[in-house]
């Protein structure tokens, strides 16, 4: 893709004629698209940019040399196809033997040195064993985390290639717990895009168990997952636009605690452009519209109909004005 920061900076400077000449190992550490290196060297034949392959130093700018350029890009993409084909049939076939492709060692396992597949680690599988126990005779995540804290058991360190450690090693908190009482793998199998598929590791909690601390969490649920709590939700999406770069601007949120901060945050950086880094909080957005249209408030029933009388909201970071252009009355 074109679309990489430090490429767009480089093409830039290019458009601005303060680069000469540009210095490459190969031709795929460019692009790996034949359609994409024909725009790249167009460009740097506009500007007058001379490119050096280091691995074919004799190609220049003549009508042979262009001809030989789009031959090593043809191979480049062909190159890449290939690599892409090769991981997905080498995947394919770990997944049909049940075994580990990649992923992140949980807690209770560790990765075989030679194999990379899932071994038990008897010390922190115990752990594991007493978190699904407490769970299963109604003890809530909190507490769990709290008494696992009290027995000074940590999360699962995690080591770099080097031997360093990268993460882990903390404190266990009832989100933790949570995410360990609801991962399949304790069960012998793995996630696979939504569902679980056969694993050939050995299984640390029986499935009955698992089924069953599943229910208890289920129940305790107080909203439907994926759907937002908050009323005022994305109020103004499709509406607001950034005056600066003239790209939309869609809703965020961060939850902080029990609290939830909303904002309208610009999506310049869409396309490889710059972020401008407009945001604006959402309450307060909202809060202008509606004085400026005279509406008390704002009626979830109403909203649809209330969105219909505008027609376009432009923000400005560089002095906060907001522009509201409302649509005729029919």
């Amino acid at each position: 893709t074109l679309d990489r920061p430090a490429l767009t900076r480089l093409r830039d400077l290019v458009k601005v004629r303060k680069v000469d000449i540009i210095v490459v190992h190969r031709l795929d550490r460019l692009v790996r698209s034949l359609l994409r290196s024909a725009t790249v060297l167009e460009e740097l034949r506009q500007y007058g940019v001379r490119l050096v392959i280091v691995t074919a130093p004799e190609l220049g700018s003549a009508a042979g040399d262009k001809f030989m350029l789009n031959i090593l890009a043809s191979f480049a993409e062909f190159e890449l196809e290939m690599i892409a084909s090769r991981i997905a049939e080498s995947r394919a076939r770990l997944k049909a033997r049940g075994l580990r492709i990649a992923g992140a060692v949980p807690i209770g396992y560790d990765a075989d040195t030679k194999s990379k597949q899932l071994i038990v680690n008897q010390k922190e599988a115990a752990i594991v064993k007493c978190i699904f126990a407490q769970a299963a005779v109604g003890q809530l995540p909190a507490e769990i985390a709290k008494g696992a804290n009290a027995q000074g058991w940590k999360t699962k360190v995690r080591f770099g290639p080097r031997g360093e450690k990268v993460r882990g090693g903390n404190a266990w908190t009832a989100r933790q717990v949570v995410a360990t009482l609801r991962n399949p793998v304790y069960t012998g199998v793995f996630t696979e895009r939504g569902g679980t598929r056969a694993g050939c590791h050995e299984a640390i909690i029986p499935r009955e168990l698992f089924a069953a601390v599943g229910e208890q969490l289920l129940s305790r649920r107080t909203r439907v997952p994926g759907v937002v709590s908050y009323a005022y939700a994305s109020l103004l999406t499709g509406l607001i636009c950034c005056t600066a770069c003239e790209r939309p601007m869609t809703p965020h949120s961060v939850r902080h605690g029990n609290h939830v901060y909303r904002y309208y945050r610009c999506r310049s950086a869409a396309g490889g452009w710059k972020p401008c880094g407009a945001q604006v909080g959402a309450h307060e957005m909202e809060l202008a519209v509606l004085r400026e249209l005279k509406i008390s408030r704002w009626d979830i029933p109403d909203r649809e109909k209330t969105r219909a009388l505008i027609e376009t909201i432009s923000y400005d970071n560089r002095n906060g004005m907001i522009r509201m252009g409302l649509r005729p009355a029919l």
